[in-house]
C-alpha cells in the first residue's frame, strides 16, 4: 500500500510538473502609437500590458493619451483633451513548429473622451443632411466608443514580440457642441476636387460608422514565451 501511494505521489507530482511547464501564463508590457481623431489627426502613445492565461487565451488593456501640442498654430481645433481606454480578450491559434509567429482572432471594445474647442467650421442637424450650421467657434464634446473583431499575428522567437493586427466593426459617437457663436444656417460645403469627407464630430447627436483600425504593437513578456503547438 505505501509502494502503491508512493508511485502514485510520484507521479502526480511529475504530472502537475509537466502541466506547469506546459501552460503559458504570465504579463507582457505593450507599446503602440496610435492617431488622435482631433481636427488634423496627431499622434499619440499608447502603453498596456496582457496577461496570459493558458496557451489559448489572453486578456490586452490598454490606455492612449495625446501627444502632440494642445493647441496648433495650422489648425482649427485648439484646447485638445483626448484619452482613451480598451480591452482584447484574445484566443490564440496553434502554429507549427517551424514558425516564428501564431495567429489570433480577437474582440475588442474601446472607449474614448475627446474635448476641444473648434473654429470657423460647420456641423450637420442630422445624419443624411443637406444643410449645415457653420459657426465661428463652438466647444465640442464628442466621446467614442468601438466594437471590433480583430485578426493578428504575433512574432517573436523570444521575450521581445512584434504584434501584426488589423480589425473592422462599429464606430459609436455621441457628438455634442456648446457655446456656439455666430451660428448660419446654409448648404453644405462641395468641394470641387472630389467627393467630401466630414469629421465624425460633425454630426450632433449620435452617428454609428465604420471602424477601421490597423497598427503593429511592440510587446515584452515577464516570462519565457513560446508559441502555441500541437503536442
Amino acid at each position: 500500500m505505501r509502494k502503491y501511494c508512493l508511485i502514485l505521489f510520484v507521479f502526480s507530482s511529475s504530472f502537475l510538473h509537466a502541466q506547469k511547464d506546459s501552460i503559458q501564463k504570465g504579463w507582457a508590457a505593450t507599446f503602440t502609437v496610435t492617431a488622435v481623431p482631433i481636427g488634423q489627426p496627431g499622434f499619440g502613445i499608447q502603453p498596456g500590458i496582457e496577461y496570459r492565461f493558458n496557451e489559448r487565451y489572453s486578456l490586452l488593456s490598454e490606455f492612449a493619451l495625446r501627444a502632440n501640442k494642445k493647441n496648433s498654430k495650422d489648425s482649427s481645433t485648439f484646447d485638445k483633451h483626448y484619452f482613451k481606454v480598451k480591452s482584447e480578450l484574445r484566443y490564440h491559434f496553434f502554429s507549427k513548429k517551424q514558425r516564428w509567429s501564431h495567429d489570433y482572432a480577437a474582440f475588442q471594445l474601446s472607449w474614448a473622451s475627446r474635448k476641444f474647442i473648434n473654429r470657423n467650421d460647420f456641423y450637420y442637424n442630422r445624419r443624411h443632411d443637406d444643410s449645415v450650421t457653420y459657426y465661428s467657434q463652438a466647444s465640442v464634446n464628442s466621446p467614442v466608443m468601438t466594437a471590433t473583431v480583430q485578426f493578428g499575428s504575433v512574432i517573436t522567437n523570444g521575450r521581445f514580440a512584434l504584434d501584426v493586427f488589423i480589425g473592422a466593426g462599429g464606430r459609436f459617437i455621441n457628438t455634442t457642441l456648446t457655446n456656439v457663436e455666430n451660428p448660419v444656417r446654409g448648404k453644405e460645403p462641395r468641394g470641387s476636387d472630389g467627393p467630401h469627407f466630414p469629421a465624425s464630430y460633425s454630426f450632433a447627436g449620435n452617428t454609428i460608422m465604420l471602424q477601421l483600425n490597423g497598427g503593429i504593437r511592440a510587446m515584452w513578456h515577464f516570462y519565457n514565451f513560446k508559441h502555441p503547438r500541437k503536442r
